[in-house]
Protein backbone atom coordinates (compact mmCIF):
# COMPACT_ATOMS: atom_id res chain seq x y z
CA UNK A 1 0.00 0.00 0.00
CA UNK A 2 2.80 2.30 0.67
CA UNK A 3 4.31 1.62 -2.67
CA UNK A 4 1.06 2.43 -4.20
CA UNK A 5 1.17 6.22 -2.38
CA UNK A 6 4.53 6.39 -3.34
CA UNK A 7 3.86 5.99 -6.60
CA UNK A 8 0.65 8.29 -6.67
CA UNK A 9 2.52 11.02 -5.13
CA UNK A 10 5.03 10.32 -7.70
CA UNK A 11 2.83 11.07 -10.63
CA UNK A 12 1.35 14.17 -9.06
CA UNK A 13 4.61 15.63 -8.59
CA UNK A 14 5.94 15.14 -11.84
CA UNK A 15 2.08 16.17 -13.88
CA UNK A 16 2.55 19.28 -11.98
CA UNK A 17 6.12 19.73 -12.75
CA UNK A 18 5.34 19.57 -16.18
CA UNK A 19 2.41 21.90 -16.31
CA UNK A 20 4.13 24.59 -14.68
CA UNK A 21 7.13 23.86 -17.04
CA UNK A 22 4.94 24.36 -19.79
CA UNK A 23 3.28 27.65 -18.57
CA UNK A 24 6.86 28.77 -17.91
CA UNK A 25 7.71 28.37 -21.56
CA UNK A 26 4.13 29.72 -23.02
CA UNK A 27 5.16 33.08 -20.74
CA UNK A 28 8.49 33.06 -22.09
CA UNK A 29 6.89 32.75 -25.76
CA UNK A 30 4.69 35.46 -25.03
CA UNK A 31 7.56 37.70 -23.63
CA UNK A 32 9.02 36.93 -26.77
CA UNK A 33 5.94 37.42 -29.14
CA UNK A 34 5.11 40.72 -26.96
CA UNK A 35 8.67 42.43 -27.90
CA UNK A 36 7.76 42.10 -31.39
CA UNK A 37 4.33 43.28 -31.08
CA UNK A 38 6.25 46.33 -29.72
CA UNK A 39 9.13 46.84 -32.06
CA UNK A 40 6.92 46.38 -35.59
CA UNK A 41 3.91 47.12 -34.29
CA UNK A 42 0.43 44.74 -34.64
CA UNK A 43 0.45 44.43 -38.54
CA UNK A 44 4.34 44.26 -38.88
CA UNK A 45 4.45 41.47 -36.03
CA UNK A 46 1.18 39.58 -37.33
CA UNK A 47 3.27 39.15 -40.54
CA UNK A 48 6.01 37.54 -38.62
CA UNK A 49 3.91 35.20 -36.62
CA UNK A 50 1.91 34.25 -39.60
CA UNK A 51 4.98 32.72 -41.10
CA UNK A 52 4.94 30.30 -38.23
CA UNK A 53 8.61 29.59 -37.50
CA UNK A 54 10.06 29.79 -34.08
CA UNK A 55 6.56 31.21 -33.72
CA UNK A 56 5.37 27.57 -33.69
CA UNK A 57 7.10 25.43 -30.99
CA UNK A 58 5.98 21.97 -30.93
CA UNK A 59 2.36 22.05 -30.03
CA UNK A 60 2.58 25.99 -29.19
CA UNK A 61 1.75 28.93 -31.43
CA UNK A 62 0.82 32.50 -31.14
CA UNK A 63 -2.16 34.15 -32.07
CA UNK A 64 -3.10 38.25 -31.84
CA UNK A 65 -6.97 38.95 -32.13
CA UNK A 66 -8.55 41.89 -31.90
CA UNK A 67 -11.06 42.51 -28.81
CA UNK A 68 -14.19 42.48 -31.82
CA UNK A 69 -12.90 38.92 -32.91
CA UNK A 70 -11.06 39.50 -35.97
CA UNK A 71 -8.32 36.88 -35.76
CA UNK A 72 -4.85 38.99 -37.16
CA UNK A 73 -2.12 36.24 -37.03
CA UNK A 74 -2.64 32.55 -36.06
CA UNK A 75 0.98 30.98 -36.35
CA UNK A 76 -0.11 27.08 -36.88
CA UNK A 77 -2.66 27.75 -39.56
CA UNK A 78 -2.95 31.21 -41.23
CA UNK A 79 -5.92 30.23 -43.02
CA UNK A 80 -7.54 31.31 -39.89
CA UNK A 81 -5.97 35.25 -40.47
CA UNK A 82 -9.47 36.89 -40.92
CA UNK A 83 -11.77 34.76 -39.63
CA UNK A 84 -13.98 35.89 -37.08
CA UNK A 85 -13.43 34.45 -33.40
CA UNK A 86 -15.55 36.36 -31.21
CA UNK A 87 -18.47 33.86 -30.90
CA UNK A 88 -16.01 30.84 -31.29
CA UNK A 89 -16.90 28.32 -28.91
CA UNK A 90 -14.89 24.96 -27.95
CA UNK A 91 -15.64 21.48 -27.77
CA UNK A 92 -17.45 22.13 -24.07
CA UNK A 93 -19.52 25.44 -25.73
CA UNK A 94 -16.92 27.55 -23.75
CA UNK A 95 -17.07 30.75 -25.11
CA UNK A 96 -13.19 31.08 -24.55
CA UNK A 97 -12.22 34.02 -26.44
CA UNK A 98 -14.88 36.02 -25.06
CA UNK A 99 -13.32 34.64 -21.60
CA UNK A 100 -10.17 36.00 -22.33
CA UNK A 101 -10.86 39.00 -23.61
CA UNK A 102 -13.10 39.78 -20.33
CA UNK A 103 -10.24 39.06 -18.10
CA UNK A 104 -7.90 41.00 -19.45
CA UNK A 105 -10.24 44.37 -19.34
CA UNK A 106 -11.26 43.81 -15.83
CA UNK A 107 -8.04 42.54 -14.59
CA UNK A 108 -5.67 44.38 -16.94
CA UNK A 109 -3.02 41.62 -15.83
CA UNK A 110 -2.10 38.62 -17.93
CA UNK A 111 -4.51 35.78 -18.52
CA UNK A 112 -4.84 32.25 -18.25
CA UNK A 113 -7.69 30.23 -19.96
CA UNK A 114 -8.08 26.64 -20.86
CA UNK A 115 -10.09 25.40 -23.55
CA UNK A 116 -11.26 21.86 -25.40
CA UNK A 117 -9.42 22.22 -29.03
CA UNK A 118 -8.33 20.24 -31.91
CA UNK A 119 -4.50 19.35 -31.19
CA UNK A 120 -2.43 20.77 -33.87
CA UNK A 121 0.01 17.21 -33.51
CA UNK A 122 -2.47 14.74 -33.01
CA UNK A 123 -5.79 16.53 -34.57
CA UNK A 124 -8.23 15.49 -31.85
CA UNK A 125 -9.89 17.53 -29.50
CA UNK A 126 -7.91 17.56 -26.28
CA UNK A 127 -7.11 20.10 -23.56
CA UNK A 128 -5.41 23.38 -24.12
CA UNK A 129 -4.26 26.75 -22.91
CA UNK A 130 -3.97 30.06 -23.95
CA UNK A 131 -1.31 32.84 -22.15
CA UNK A 132 -2.49 35.77 -23.03
CA UNK A 133 -1.64 39.95 -23.10
CA UNK A 134 -3.72 42.79 -23.67
CA UNK A 135 -1.46 44.74 -26.60
CA UNK A 136 -0.78 48.15 -24.86
CA UNK A 137 -3.29 50.70 -26.35
CA UNK A 138 -5.05 48.83 -28.43
CA UNK A 139 -8.20 46.52 -28.20
CA UNK A 140 -6.07 43.38 -28.97
CA UNK A 141 -5.07 40.78 -27.07
CA UNK A 142 -1.80 38.70 -28.17
CA UNK A 143 -1.84 35.25 -27.28
CA UNK A 144 0.32 31.80 -26.99
CA UNK A 145 -1.77 28.54 -27.26
CA UNK A 146 -0.34 25.41 -26.12
CA UNK A 147 -1.22 21.57 -25.17
CA UNK A 148 -0.13 19.40 -22.88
Amino acid sequence: MRIIRLFAATMILLATSGLAFAQASAKTMLEEAYAVVTSKGMTGAASDFNQGGKWKRGTAYVILIEFDGNMLAHSDNPKMVGKHMLEARDANNKAFVQETIHNLKTTGKDSVVNFSWVHPGTRKIQEGTVTARRVAGKDAYLGVIWFD
